[in-house]
């Protein structure tokens, strides 16, 4: 395979894994770092700044950036193309996954 034609391959697996992941890392608040913008502290992992609010959007943007970066890059040295070997009804998975779990996210802002 050429690595012209690897870059699609990296390109779907890559977002499929960020969207996985990042739902993960919000609902389970697994950053790979924190800021305090307040005192402008940045703190490994999940940690609370030692004064005023702490964002964490940060650190879950970049835990799923390297997942998917480093899945992307897995998928796109496996020999053949992994691709052809799917069912091509999968390409709804994801968005219907991602449409189930907004709506899982949201369900505690409605329903309080």
């Amino acid at each position: 395979m050429s690595n012209q034609s690897r870059f699609p391959v990296f390109a779907v697996t890559f977002a499929v894994v960020y969207a996985a992941v990042y739902y993960f890392a919000v609902y389970y608040n697994w950053p790979l770092f924190s800021y305090g913008p307040q005192t402008g502290q940045w703190l490994l992992l999940n940690h609370p700044a030692s004064d005023g609010p702490t964002m964490y959007w940060y650190g879950w943007m970049a835990t799923s950036a390297i997942a998917g970066a480093v899945a992307g890059l897995i998928v796109c040295y496996l020999p053949g193309n992994p691709g052809r070997r799917l069912w091509s009804g999968l390409a709804w998975l994801v968005p219907v996954c991602s449409i189930a779990a907004i709506a899982h996210m949201l369900s505690g802002y409605f329903t309080r």
